[in-house]
């Protein structure tokens, strides 16, 4: 398949019969499909290649819609000339995380991913899900299956869900996540704050300018930022707010992090998108939250639970005909929150790795778990040196003896 992506096929209106399949990497949370989509990206020997999260993505194309409908008749359509600008950037598209969870997202797809496969791109992605299972009970679903077919008959649907979660197997932690929430907690963090702004001067409510918005940081000091849980995740911010975040900060501490239910379905999608965009840029995060970040999202029992009350309406068959479709949908929304939570907690256990700080963009912090490491290592020699010694005079002792 590498050795085909030398070459740029042309532009047509039907697939060019040249061109490669892709690449539809799926499976559950920490089975190293990023990694194997990684792998590929810096080994394929193609000229024109971008590897970019899919929210990100998405958000470049609805910028670029907006853009051409400001220099365009209304009547225009701008995806077959956003589908040539993206192939002229690439013709080796990589998304992780494709996703499709509302109908803005959906409808552009169905078109541009036909458009883009017309142009000759390759597109290898990841996702938590098979693509039979994408926009699963979304508003005009039938209008996004020929997006499905195409994806399963231009790439090639691979599970790599071996049941194991990588990042959680030998991964030593650092004190990143604090619960419950106590006065202790606060002066860690309070210390912390100081530790990864390496003592620089703080500012308050320093605004971030970016596509027309603002995003306003409560407190700032060198490449740190904090907030509280309600002022990230309760107001009204979207995927490009916690992307420009994490462009301008290398560290976050977030405060107060509460239980999250179903009813709280909205806190939990941001949540979930910050997380993203701070695990994509390899940011590091400080937390405080009521409790450890295993139990923080409640959906799945309740969602457990509405499906069995569920059953048990249709089995004494009280359900109003209009009503289980409404709620079925419903369910859906909440287990596509449980499905993601997933995810995030399983990005948030490889973020609290020493590994993880000793790589990222924080040049104190790393400094300070290399030090760390360095020092766990001369105390392990340490103690299999001892250990040693002991067996070898032990011995020596048994056959004098003797």
């Amino acid at each position: 398949m590498c050795s085909q992506l030398f070459g740029r096929p042309k532009p047509q209106s039907t697939m060019p019969e040249d061109t490669p399949r892709g690449l539809y990497i799926y499976g559950d949370v920490g089975t190293g499909k990023t990694t194997t989509m990684d792998l590929f990206y810096d080994t394929v020997p193609a000229e024109k290649k971008r590897r970019i999260h899919f929210h990100a993505f998405m958000l470049d194309v609805h910028s670029r819609i907006n853009s051409f409908r400001r220099t365009h008749p209304s009547t225009a359509d701008p995806v077959p000339t956003i589908a040539r600008e993206l192939a002229d950037d690439a013709y080796v598209l990589c998304f992780d995380e494709f996703q499709v969870t509302d109908i803005a997202d959906a409808m552009v797809l169905r078109r541009l991913v036909t458009e883009l496969f017309q142009n000759g791109v390759v597109i290898v992605t990841t996702s938590n899900r098979h693509p039979d299972e994408l926009y699963k009970s979304g508003i005009q679903r039938e209008s996004f299956l020929p997006c499905i077919e195409l994806l399963k008959e231009r790439c090639e649907v691979v599970s790599l869900d071996s049941g194991t979660d990588y990042r959680k197997i030998a991964r030593e932690t650092e004190s990143v996540y604090f619960s419950p929430i106590t006065a202790d907690t606060n002066k860690v963090l309070h210390a912390l704050f100081a530790l990864a702004s390496n003592g620089a001067a703080f500012e308050t409510n320093v605004p971030l300018h970016f596509l027309g918005r603002t995003l306003t940081v409560p407190i700032a000091a060198g490449g740190v930022a904090r907030f509280n849980f309600d002022q990230l995740c309760k107001e009204a911010h979207s995927a490009a707010d916690y992307i420009e975040l994490a462009k301008n900060f290398h560290t976050i501490l977030l405060t107060d992090v509460p239980v999250m239910h179903m009813s709280d379905r909205n806190e939990a999608r941001r949540f979930i998108t910050l997380i993203d965009a701070l695990y994509e840029s390899h940011a590091v995060l400080f937390m405080s939250s009521e409790t450890d970040i295993y139990s923080l999202f409640t959906g799945k029992h309740e969602i457990d639970g509405f499906q069995e009350r569920q059953q048990q309406r249709k089995i004494e068959d009280k359900c109003s005909p209009a009503s289980p479709n409404t709620q079925s949908v419903m369910a859906y929304a909440g287990e596509e929150e449980v499905f993601a939570f997933q995810r995030a907690i399983s990005r948030l256990v490889e973020m609290s790795s020493r590994r993880w700080i000793m790589a990222g963009r924080n040049p104190v912090l790393a400094e300070n778990a290399m030090q760390q490491e360095l020092h766990s290592r001369q105390l392990s020699n340490h103690y299999e040196s001892s250990q040693c010694d002991r067996s070898g005079s032990g011995g020596g002792q048994m056959r004098s003896a003797a």
